[in-house]
């Protein structure tokens, strides 16, 4: 290693052969900044790289970094992997790119998370303020060249309302940090967060029954796992007030689906929704055709800006990795096991 943190007999494997999300997550500047640490190999643009490629090459790599599209990291490739000392995702969850023996081995694994969660955090509150404000109804009306002569008219609006939060992670942090311009009253559901927690952001602590019965918006943030898949199931949505808005940028399964088209249909309830049990959604299905449903195609993490900072941040990481200061975003067994399945 050179007086600069160089390191050159490192060697990279970057693992992200399609075109478009190779240039969204590795511009020049980002590209100069990975080769002053560590040499760098790219795998062929454009052709997709399988599993049994990874499991011939990766002999021969310090550090691998991988994205959306990569092969899976699975014991049969670990087992080849005897100079691997360092794993970057640069993307969310690792679940579909790790075999969990991974953390049995003196490995670094870090993530880009944390650029995605701000980028769906800033849609929530987005979906937030459009369903509080009936902005979808308003615009179909003008299309219908209905214009609104009611003076005394209203919506719920965000500022000042009942919201409640679901989850707490990236993503949930900081949508209520975002959310502290409106003056809301936050409950928060989530068994692992402590008091002294809420009461550093300045929420509520409650139980996910009063989460659902107390809030005007309820903003859904958990991982989906064997505990949260189905968490809002029929009698969980009941307890919502008339008039509610549900908004889930999280997983789709976390909440039954058919109890929720038969609340929906009801119209006792609005709803925003970005992730859905199937995906694609399917051209026939109901949600989108209910008037009180706002439906996008899991757009969540499509902010220009954080998409763009995934791989800057993980060569950040394996730049410090390489020079010897602490990283600052690795992940642990814990946090592994508690990442979204898919």
């Amino acid at each position: 290693m050179g007086e600069k943190g160089k390191d050159l007999a490192m060697k990279t494997l970057v693992t992200v052969w399609k075109q478009d999300l190779r240039e969204v997550l590795f511009p020049e500047e980002v590209c100069r900044q990975l080769e002053a640490v560590s040499s760098v190999d790219w795998v062929p643009l454009g052709q997709p790289y399988e599993g049994q490629q990874l499991e011939r090459e990766i002999h021969r790599y310090d550090a691998v970094i991988t994205s959306w599209g990569s092969p899976k990291i699975t014991s049969s490739v670990l087992a080849q992997a005897g100079r691997l000392r360092f794993i970057g995702h640069a993307a969310g969850t690792l679940t579909p790119y790790l075999d969990p023996s991974v953390f049995e081995r003196e490995l670094v694994i870090v993530n880009a998370n944390s650029a995605l969660a701000r980028s769906t955090a800033e849609f929530a509150v987005t979906l937030m303020l459009t369903g509080s404000w009936r902005v979808c109804s308003y615009w179909d009306s003008l299309r219908d060249g209905r214009w609104n002569k009611n003076n005394s008219g209203t919506v719920p609006g965000l500022y000042g309302q009942s919201i409640g939060i679901v989850g707490l992670g990236e993503v949930s942090r900081e949508v209520i940090r975002l959310l502290r311009g409106f003056n809301p009253h936050i409950r928060l559901y989530s068994p692992y967060c402590t008091r002294e927690e809420a009461q550093e952001l300045g929420v509520t602590l409650c139980s996910l029954e009063e989460v659902l019965r107390n809030s005007q918006v309820v903003s859904l943030h958990d991982t989906l796992t064997a505990a949260t898949r189905g968490m809002l199931g029929r009698e969980q949505l009941r307890l919502l007030p008339d008039g509610a808005l549900l908004v889930n940028t999280a997983r789709g399964p976390i909440i039954e689906e058919a109890a929720l088209l038969d609340e929906l249909a009801s119209g006792r309830i609005y709803a925003a929704l970005d992730v859905y049990d199937i995906e694609p959604l399917p051209a026939d299905h109901p949600l989108p055709k209910l008037p009180n449903v706002m439906c996008f195609p899991h757009i969540g993490a499509y902010s220009e800006y954080w998409k763009s900072q995934q791989g800057a941040m993980i060569v950040e990481d394996l730049s410090r990795f390489v020079a010897g200061q602490p990283l600052l975003r690795q992940i642990t067994a814990e946090r592994f096991q508690r990442m979204t399945l898919n």
